[in-house]
């Protein structure tokens, strides 16, 4: 009897092994997948020099570490813009923002042009626990129209 107790003794103690170096293993997963999808500064892109006309932020809310900005982008005659948005921290470095795209009705029916514009609206947030110093109030819109050109406007959050 007391050699089946050794067994699942010495069974016991090879499961908690296993058991805990799994944990060990996800949490190191999930920290490298936190890490690709949150990089603390993307390669900005090219950017055309003409500015972007048609773009509005609806809502700017800053605290230490979080930033949402809301509003809408668009590029002349184009129903399909692709914007992505930035915030400049105040070390001078711009940071993306993740970005979804809302549909936003109000800026078809106000440049009388429906359904065009529809999904010009975004609502872009960045958490990042990484950053030392904050972000200031500079966010920079990109829009791209159907050829990949990107248009970009700043604005100055209050």
């Amino acid at each position: 009897m007391s050699s089946n107790v050794a067994k699942y003794s010495l069974l016991d103690k090879n499961l908690n092994k296993i058991y805990i170096l799994l944990i060990f293993i996800s949490i190191a997963i999930t920290c490298l997948f936190f890490r690709a999808w949150n990089r603390p500064s993307l390669d900005m892109p090219k950017i055309d020099s003409k500015a972007l006309r048609n773009s509005f932020i609806d809502s700017c809310v800053y605290s230490e570490k979080d930033i949402t900005v809301k509003g809408w982008a668009f590029t002349e005659g184009n129903p399909h813009t692709l914007n992505r948005i930035f915030a400049m921290r105040k070390n001078g470095e711009w940071t993306e923002l993740m970005s979804s795209s809302v549909t936003r009705t109000d800026v078809s029916a106000a440049f009388k042009n429906p359904l065009t514009y529809d999904h010009s609206g975004f609502i872009a947030t960045r958490r990042d626990v990484s950053v030392k110093d904050g972000f200031n109030h500079e966010i920079m819109i990109v829009s791209f129209d159907g050829k990949g050109i990107g248009y970009a406007a700043k604005y100055h959050c209050q």
